[in-house]
């Protein structure tokens, strides 16, 4: 009997940049590359259907940041003493999308 590799199943969050990335373009989303995350802030509240979407495919709302980030499959320790977009280069969506 022939014993096939076994696969992990791909979480939410393990989407790579380029599929978080023309996501957030598809849906027209406000999203900045910060680091290997990518980052969207609100002006206000988005609709359920909206906030849905974001957590399938494995965006999460950070409270203390306000914003939603997705870490694109790159695990980190969470940064407590520093602001991510400051320590880190920040390029916008469609600049991201252009060097991908």
């Amino acid at each position: 009997m022939e014993i096939l590799p076994k696969h992990p199943a791909r979480s939410k969050s393990n989407h790579s940049i380029i599929e978080v990335l023309e996501f957030c373009k598809a849906q027209n989303l406000p999203a900045r590359v910060v680091g290997r995350w990518v980052w969207i802030e609100f002006d206000s509240k988005p609709s359920t259907e909206i906030r849905q979407s974001l957590k399938d495919i494995g965006f999460r709302w950070s409270k203390r940041r306000g914003q939603w980030s997705h870490s694109c499959g790159h695990s980190c320790r969470p940064a407590r003493s520093y602001r991510p977009w400051d320590k880190y280069q920040t390029i916008s969506l469609d600049q991201a999308l252009s060097t991908a």
